[in-house]
């Protein structure tokens, strides 16, 4: 659990890196212009591999999340509606009667 745990937060951190390395009009920081690498390195090449990786990224996050989800779940027997704590009718009776006023202008 520990490990999934470390990897879902490695995940979070990657995808709070990409997202924040994509211009307004997904430029990226620093790869574009300069060179020639068959596109790759590009401003479009960049780009759309930056694009890609957040996606993907995004997609191992979701996946991730309904592992623990589900994994936590499994562990635990109780239900959450269990877990609420209970109300008795003997308290709420003696309370009816104390009911707020309302004060008067002087």
């Amino acid at each position: 659990m520990t490990i999934l745990i470390i990897i879902q937060l490695i995940l979070a951190i990657l995808l709070v890196i990409f997202v924040l390395l994509q211009g307004s009009d997904n430029e990226g920081l620093g790869l574009s212009g300069g060179g020639n690498l068959g596109g790759l390195m590009s401003a479009r090449g960049s780009a759309n591999l930056l694009s890609r990786l957040t996606a993907l990224t995004a997609t191992l996050f979701m996946i991730m999340s309904v592992i623990l989800t589900i994994s936590a779940s499994v562990g635990s027997d109780k239900n959450i509606l269990e877990s609420l704590p209970s109300v008795n009718s003997s308290e709420n009776s003696s309370e009816v009667g104390n009911e707020p006023s309302i004060p008067e202008n002087n």
